[in-house]
């Protein structure tokens, strides 16, 4: 009787992952008669935004496709750019860049295991509720994060939209002491790279073998990220000009990501079909760890790609260490090659897989032509694939809660960067804001101020304004006795733990399209807690903030969120009359809190 049902399930927003898209499963007596992974974030057009821009603009520009992996981005784009122009990367400059690299995977890595994979695995519904049973794994995947994060930040000047890279090298070397002091960090991580791999690959992974071919680069040499020749489990070995000649994207009704197929077929790209196809280039001491924890690669189970996650993140601590170990002389040129007509393609290898871009520029050096394809575009038809056969085995007698879950964990593992596929990234926050009775605090607590956001303009309004009150001479006293404490954060969930500590009292200065420009509006962190809204980009929120720390056991007497109304179309400079109110405005509620002024009348 149960292959007689009629199944209809729709997930209308999927949860922990990067972007907008759903799922519409239509089961009727056993079989899947319609299975749809549609994505309705609008096109992006970041190819044609970047028709007529000067070529050394690009590196900055695609940074801002993807704030996980803008890193890929822009190795893509230089190595094709460079081939335009001629210039051949000396070998220190394709170290450094590889380290970079490095730290992207590694923070990548460390988000998807521990914030999106590992809950499904265990049980739970986010991170912050198996924080309270595996805090210390929570912590160690923060640790790992915020580590990739520094690297990124070493050559990059920050760790979220990078602009450190550029045609021809990068615009500043970091010195011996600074690479030092970070190889040491990556030193003593490598133990609790081990840890986590231990632990992934004894996690309750379900057994579901399939057929699927996989995509990767080959180097000649090292482990693939940078460079060298594409190739597939079916025999498939191309350079990375004849990307175009087998690899064909089509549009399908029910997405606004195009599917990609490998001469008529889906494909798998990403950690697990790199270590299929390349294990042979792990260093040594990580292939015999592989061999210890029991799980064998190649692997026809996609599940194992989070053992592959994290066996890369080992691998990228390593490689980075060994890399920064060798002699860099800070004071290399990185002169901008002149400018040439051509045609080119780029690839390398971003967290998800392969990521190909390919240039056209005129003699002046200005695009005419760009293409990008991402990975999660070329995942999409797998994905599909591997929907429809892991669903019909797990059963259709399951009950429907049991299927939709299921789904979500198929699609989660792939880990999609649904943003990136789509090729204009709109955040719209409703904010339901109660009336906040102000009242000085104890004498003895100390006030926090994280100024969240990024470098776009309007959204780094938070940023700006904490970097203004540190300059207001009424603060001073309190910054120089350590009762105020003033902290840009680009990732507020990541950040966090850092820098709270039990009974603060913490604000958090975020930007606010909605309301007018110059005004703040105050809300109730409890509420953003209760409430479940993301107030960031990629679904790492304050709320998820405060609910990571309660679990972790530590406890903010209170939070409260400053919206700051920024206009639309970017952020007035802060000396600007209209907007100087913001910092004067939030200076004295600071005062307030710190005890040193009358509350604040209530907003009318």
């Amino acid at each position: 009787m149960a292959d007689k049902r009629e199944i209809k399930i729709q997930v209308p927003a999927l949860a922990r992952v990067e972007g907008e898209g759903a799922l519409d499963l239509h089961i009727r007596d056993g079989v899947i008669e319609t299975l749809q992974l549609r994505i309705y974030e609008p096109p992006r057009y970041f190819e044609q935004l970047l028709l007529g821009r000067d070529y050394t603009e690009v590196p900055d520009l695609v940074a801002r496709i993807c704030g996980i992996c803008p890193v890929a981005y822009q190795m893509s784009a230089v190595q094709a750019l460079e081939t335009i122009v001629d210039f051949t990367p000396p070998p220190w400059l394709e170290a450094l860049r590889r380290v970079m690299y490095c730290g992207e995977w590694i923070q990548s890595h460390s988000l998807h295991i521990h914030m999106l994979a590992a809950p499904d695995l265990l049980g739970f519904n986010s991170i912050t509720a198996m924080a309270a049973q595996y805090g210390a794994e929570v912590r160690r995947g923060l640790m790992l994060q915020g580590l990739g994060n520094a690297l990124i930040e070493l050559l990059g000047a920050r760790s979220v939209h990078p602009v450190g890279v550029k045609v021809g090298g990068f615009h500043r070397i970091p010195g011996r002491a600074e690479r030092e002091a970070l190889r040491q960090r990556l030193l003593a991580a490598l133990p609790e790279a081990e840890a986590l791999l231990r632990w992934v690959a004894a996690l309750p992974l379900p057994q579901d073998e399939q057929d699927f071919i996989c995509v990767s680069l080959r180097h000649e040499r090292d482990y693939p990220m940078q460079g060298g020749r594409i190739i597939s489990s079916e025999g498939l070995e191309i350079g990375i000009e004849d990307f175009e000649r087998h690899f064909v994207e089509h549009q399908v009704p029910h997405s606004t990501a195009l599917h990609a197929l490998l001469d008529g077929e889906p494909y798998l790209l990403g950690p697990l079909a790199r270590l299929n196809l390349n294990g042979d280039r792990l260093p040594p001491p990580l292939r015999a760890i592989l061999d210890e924890v029991g799980i064998r690669f190649p692997s026809r189970n996609m599940f194992h790609s989070i053992v592959a996650r994290a066996a890369e993140i080992w691998l990228a601590l390593h490689e980075a260490a060994r890399l920064l170990a060798q002699g860099h002389d800070e004071a290399s040129a990185s002169p901008t090659p002149p400018p040439r007509a051509g045609r080119a393609a780029g690839c390398t290898e971003a967290p998800r897989g392969l990521l190909w871009h390919r240039y056209e520029t005129d003699a002046r050096g200005l695009i005419t032509r760009a293409r990008i394809v991402p990975p999660t575009s070329q995942n999409q038809a797998r994905i599909e694939a591997d929907l429809r056969q892991s669903l019909t085995r797990f059963g259709f007698d399951q009950p429907d809660a049991a299927l939709r879950l299921r789904a979500e964990m198929v699609i989660r593992n792939y880990d999609p960067c649904i943003s990136c596929a789509t090729h204009f990234l709109k955040l719209h926050i409703d904010r339901d804001e109660a009336p906040v009775v102000k009242t000085p605090a104890p004498a003895a607590r100390r006030v926090l101020v994280l100024g969240v956001g990024t470098e776009q303009a309007g959204d780094d309004a938070g940023l700006r304004l904490v970097e203004h009150l540190a300059r207001e001479a009424a603060l001073a006293p309190y910054l120089a006795s350590g009762r105020l404490l003033l902290h840009a954060s680009r990732q507020p969930l990541l950040d966090s733990p850092r820098w709270i500590r039990d009974e603060d009292e913490v604000f958090v200065i975020d930007a606010l399209h909605e309301a007018n420009p110059g005004s703040l509006r105050e809300i109730d962190g409890a509420i953003l807690a209760d409430s479940g809204l993301a107030l960031s980009s990629h679904g790492l929120s304050v709320g998820d903030a405060h609910r990571l720390l309660m679990a972790l056991g530590r406890t903010a007497a209170r939070l409260t969120v400053l919206g700051a109304g920024v206009h639309d179309a970017g952020t007035v400079p802060l000396d600007a009359a209209p907007l100087r109110p913001l910092v004067e405005q939030i200076r004295e509620r600071l005062l307030v809190s710190l005890g040193e002024a009358r509350p604040l009348p209530p907003p009318k």
